[in-house]
Formats: C-alpha cells, structure tokens, sequence
C-alpha cells in the first residue's frame, strides 16, 4: 500500500488500521489511544477541552467495539501500550492472558473538575502495559513506578483527546527497544512526533484524512535536539 507520507524516520498510512496492519512486519513498541468505552462517551465524561471552550458535545468517535479490542491485542510486538478507561483494564487482561503485566496511569493535575458536582472528577487515564513477545518482559526504566504525571491543557491540541508530547516522549523512550514504533490510531500524530524526536522509526496510521495531513506538518518539522 502507498504512504500518505514517509520521511527517513516516519511513515504514514491513511486508512483502516485493520486492513493495514496484516501487510505490515512485526514492530517494537505499539503505543495506541484508539477510542475509548461507553463510559467516556457520556456528557459526564466531558474533557477540560469541552468545558473552557463551552462545547456541549462528547467525544466525537465510536466507541470501542470488542472486535476491535481483540485485534488490539493481537498486533504483533514487543511491547504494547494501549490508553483506555479505567473500565476497560479487565477486558484488555483477559484478552491478553499471560502478556498482559500490569495497568499503568497518566494523572492530570490540571484535569477537568467533576462540573456536575454530584462524585471526584476522573484526574487520570489508564495506559494498559502488556509484553507481547517471548521471555522475560524487558525494558529501559529498571524499578521505575508506572505513574506518569503531565498536564493536559498546556500545549495545543490539534486532536480532541490528544495525548501530551512530554508523556509520549517519556513513555517512547522507556519502552521502544530501538525497533519500529507503530500508532495504529494515530490521530494527530503525537506518537510519530515523540518517535521521530527520539530518531526511532515510526509508523502511523489514521482513518481520517483531515488529521493525516496534521501529522504530516507536524512530523516536517525539525526534529528537536534530544
């Protein structure tokens, strides 16, 4: 299939992942936000985002089907990092098996209150962390704890449920063995970014074209000094 985009480090397929992804080779590091469970598709759930910009929507995909979770877990890799709901970290578990380590979490210190004022506010996402490969699991932060701590309004978000540069970044770094990094639902292209800063080789994919070409201007510019 023919690139989107490619550069020396990083290319871009526009399409369905799940029609993409049996031409591809086995990756390092799948680091995913795919779309979330029904529970973040509730106006309970509503982003910090939503609520300073006075957008009365929810979050604007599908929710996750159990298909697509499945196919989730069966992408060839080393390691895979999957964002999801804290709901979902049973269902990714029992899919996993014996792969599947352990839940790990990005708090939002500047995170969205509770508006409705009637239970606690989230203040965190899930990131499902599971070894995929033979062996012992084996990575770059030694005893490092899985908590992850990085504000979620200072930066500009091309994307509605965009992740932080600076937590992908760390999160590439400690979990990329220096393979090929792959986003199989790339969105704006925050997983290349980090990737391409980190000069590792990356690969995206992303069914809308709107947010392709997004990645695409980001990913032209200069890689940082790391």
């Amino acid at each position: 299939m023919k690139p989107y985009y490619q550069d020396d480090y990083c290319t871009i397929y526009h399409g369905d992942c799940r029609e993409i992804l049996p031409s591809l080779p086995k990756v390092d590091l799948v680091l995913t936000d795919p779309p979330y469970e029904k529970e973040a598709h509730t106006p309970m759930r509503r982003t910090r985002q939503q609520i300073e910009r006075g957008i009365d929507s929810v979050i604007p995909f599908e929710k996750i089907d159990e298909e697509t979770r499945k196919f989730i877990c069966e992408i060839k890799c080393n390691w895979l990092l999957v964002f999801c709901q804290a709901e979902a970290i049973g269902k990714y578990q029992e899919l996993l098996g014996n792969k599947y380590r352990r839940p790990m979490v990005w708090i939002k210190p500047d995170g969205a209150a509770q508006y409705s004022g009637d239970r606690p506010a989230m203040g965190y996402e899930s990131i499902v962390c599971a070894w995929c490969y033979a062996g012992k699991s084996i990575w770059n932060g030694g005893g490092k704890r899985g908590v992850f701590v990085n504000n979620c309004t200072d930066y500009f978000h091309h994307h509605p449920t965009q992740k932080p540069i600076k937590l992908i970044t760390n999160l590439v770094g400690l979990f990329s063995l220096n393979g090929i990094v792959l986003d199989p639902f790339m969105g704006s292209g925050t997983t290349l970014r980090a990737a391409k800063d980190l000069r590792r080789k990356c690969i995206g994919i992303e069914i809308e074209e709107k947010y392709c070409e997004i990645a695409v201007q980001r990913l032209r510019q200069e890689v940082l000094a790391l």
